[in-house]
């Protein structure tokens, strides 16, 4: 969310849209990277090896995602690695595209 400059009420969020666009994701194929800012979220909880966009490789972060069915991570992001990520790795993962 982000706040409404445009009115006399500076504090008061607006919606920025939704997911347009989701792609499953095919770890097993190696690392998912993308030229386009993305969300991401699993359908099988585990832990993804990953880095936020404007983050190079080296500042990459490992984090469990829970399994759902709607992005529930504001991160933005610009890749996902294929391995490093720990056990359980998460898997049935998805980017969403948009906003």
């Amino acid at each position: 969310m982000e706040t409404d400059k445009r009115s006399n009420r500076p504090w008061q969020t607006i919606a920025m849209g939704n997911i347009q666009r989701v792609k499953s994701v095919d770890l097993s194929e190696g690392d998912f990277e993308s030229d386009v800012p993305f969300f991401i979220r699993a359908g099988v909880t585990g832990s993804l090896k990953y880095c936020p966009w404007g983050n190079n490789d080296e500042e990459y972060i490992i984090k469990e995602f829970t399994a759902s069915a709607i992005f529930e991570d504001p991160e933005i992001c610009r890749k996902i690695f294929a391995d490093g990520a720990g056990s359980p790795v998460a898997s049935e993962i998805y980017v969403g595209y948009g906003v």
